[in-house]
Parts: C-alpha cells; structure tokens; sequence
C-alpha cells in the first residue's frame, strides 16, 4: 500500500464520503484534508478564496504530510486538492510512494444534484461540471488512477482503490 494515498476529484464526486470509507478500512491512517486546512480563512461559502490563502494552505498540507512519513506514519489520506495541485503531486512527493485516486462522473445531471442538496461548503455549480470535465479529459498523471463514481456506491469505489493499493 502507498505511503500516501490521495483522493482527489472536483466538488461533488464523493472525496470525503470514500476517503471516510477507505480511512476505516486501512486503519485510520492520519487525514490531511486541504479543505479542513483552509477553513482557518475561509468562511462556509468559500467567498473568502483567494491565491494566496490557497497556496497558503498547501503548502501547509505539504509540510504536514512530509512530517507524518518522517514520523513514520503510513498510508496517509490527503484529500480536497484543486485539479492543478493533483498535477503537481508527482513533482512535490517525487522519490516517495504515492497514489493518486481520482473520482470523476460521467452523468452531469447527478453531479449538479450532488452539489444542489448541500447545505453549506462549495456550492458553485457550473464550477464543479467544469472542473469534473477537466479531470475526465485530462491525461492522467504519474501514479493516478481515474475512477468514475457515477451511481454513487462508496463501498464498491473503496474496493476498486484496495485493489489499486494492493498492486
């Protein structure tokens, strides 16, 4: 299993309901979620978002996941990242065993449904079919696995990534 395991995915493609699921399974592994880092600025509608609070707080997210494996922590779930930071990842953890689990859906209507039923947190949804477009057309990157969610079932989705991470 990789030493770090990030779940990636624009709004609405199920991030935090898998990473929840797959956090159980492998042991409760530390979670460093970019989301629950840029809480300390945003507030609950993201109107505060802005470059630099966003590189911010990566960097951050960096820093705490490099400190966890130095601490000899494994299996580590970093989640909530922007489609350009995924494409970064192989160059921010290169020499170290990661994964990139990247969850997309091919059905529109059910993502704007997704994003419709929250009640607070990104709620933009032209964003979030534009931002799932683009990781559906995009070519993977070094380590990433693209797996469609449409139809919703965490549970199979959380099969899927044990078989990746066994490999």
């Amino acid at each position: 299993m990789a030493d770090i395991i990030v779940i990636a995915g624009s709004p609405g493609s199920g991030k935090h309901t898998v990473a929840a699921l797959l956090k159980d399974k492998i042991g409760f592994p530390p979670h460093v979620d970019l989301g629950h880092i840029r809480e300390f600025h945003l507030d609950r509608q993201w109107t505060l978002a802005n470059e630099k609070e966003e590189a911010m707080s990566f960097e951050t997210l960096e820093f705490m996941t490099k400190h966890y494996l130095k601490n000899g922590y494994k299996n580590i779930l970093v989640t909530d990242l922007q489609d350009f930071r995924v494409t970064q990842i192989p160059e921010i953890f290169a020499g170290m065993d990661f994964k990139i689990i990247t969850l997309f859906l091919t059905d529109d209507s059910e993502l704007e449904n997704r994003i419709s039923a929250r009640t607070e947190g990104f709620k933009d949804i032209r964003a979030a079919l534009s931002w799932n477009k683009s990781v559906r057309e995009r070519e993977a990157v070094q380590n990433e696995f693209k797996l469609d969610n449409t139809g919703g079932d965490p549970l199979k989705i959380v099969e899927k990534i044990l078989k990746l991470l066994e490999n």
